[in-house]
């Protein structure tokens, strides 16, 4: 009896209990492409092994993201590449998991070349100085010389408004509002607006300016103890790239499910922001350069804006 009781106080320290070991993984995305596969891997019945559930709950603002990372009321989320940094530097434990090449344009309101040297006029960024549109279009922009005033708004909604306007040349947009502002300019050029077209494309435009390395802004960041389960972290990245492939070969079927899960990004949808759903994600030891590279371009001009030191490798899933 004395054994038995001994086995049973051991296996009750040392295995989870059953509700710890049913506990989904908290996820946290914005109405944004990159956030669907996230909604997919959290579907009851999925056509692949997934060793862990995942419960998806949207962020729609940054001071919203911040609370719940602060809260722990996340156990992972979409955030920037830069975002992650900071976030290192101050102390939060968190390890990206994956990476994006997050589609961001230069909306403009005339053709012409896809170069950034090439556009004159007013170029509108959403949010503030020192936000990361500007920071990296600054990097892109560094020794080239430019013939463009920039002018700052309190949003990209507001950047949209003043472009249909005529307040405006161009706007930084990231998508799916770059493909909504080009919607809604065809929809309303009978009434003087516009027609607007995305021109350059801030990825492309990344690469001209520096050969070899891609723009790594976003990424799937684990926070807290989540963050040094690279078992689990394995899983997700696998996870995640058949839930891409199935978000690509089933677009009716993740049209439905945004609709449930995220009603925000299906109004965006139904608008005809997207035509495919084809998430570009970046993962090995180029990836990570990528990163490294791209968190010291934004560096150079704002410190700041990556919490104030490069990180190193192991911000990082080892086998990213």
């Amino acid at each position: 009896m004395r054994t038995l009781l001994l086995t049973a106080l051991f296996l009750t320290f040392t295995c989870p209990l059953p509700s710890e070991a049913a506990a989904p993984l908290t996820i946290s995305g914005p109405p944004i492409a990159e956030s669907i596969p996230l909604m997919a891997m959290s579907q009851n019945e999925r056509p692949w092994d997934q060793s862990f559930e995942v419960r998806f709950t949207p962020w729609h603002s940054p001071d919203m993201l911040r609370a719940m990372v602060a809260g722990q009321q996340v156990d992972a989320a979409i955030v920037t590449t830069a975002a992650a940094s900071t976030l290192r530097s101050k102390g939060v434990n968190c390890r990206v998991a994956l990476l994006h090449e997050s589609p961001v344009w230069i909306v403009s309101a005339k053709p012409g070349p896809n170069t950034l040297e090439s556009l004159k006029g007013t170029l509108l960024f959403p949010f503030g100085p020192g936000e990361m549109p500007e920071l990296f279009y600054k990097a892109a922009m560094a020794g080239t010389p430019g013939d463009i005033t920039t002018r700052h708004t309190s949003g990209a909604l507001e950047a949209v408004n003043l472009l249909l306007a005529g307040k405006g040349d161009h706007a930084m947009l990231s998508e799916p509002l770059a493909s909504i502002a080009v919607v809604r300019s065809r929809s309303m050029h009978d009434k003087g607006v516009p027609l607007l077209v995305k021109r350059v494309n801030m990825c492309r435009a990344w690469e001209r300016a520096f050969p070899g390395h891609h723009l790594a802004t976003s990424s799937v960041t684990f926070f807290g103890t989540k963050a040094d389960d690279h078992e689990l972290l394995q899983a997700f990245r696998t996870a995640h790239e058949q839930a891409c492939r199935w978000v690509r070969d089933n677009p009716d079927k993740a049209r439905e499910l945004v609709r449930k899960k995220l009603p925000s990004l299906a109004a965006h949808l139904d608008a005809g922001a997207f035509d495919t759903f084809d998430i570009h994600t970046l993962s090995g030891k180029k990836a990570q350069a990528d990163a490294l590279f791209y968190l010291e371009k934004i560096s150079e001009i704002s410190p700041a804006a990556i919490g104030g030191i490069l990180p190193g490798s192991d911000l990082f899933e080892a086998q990213q």
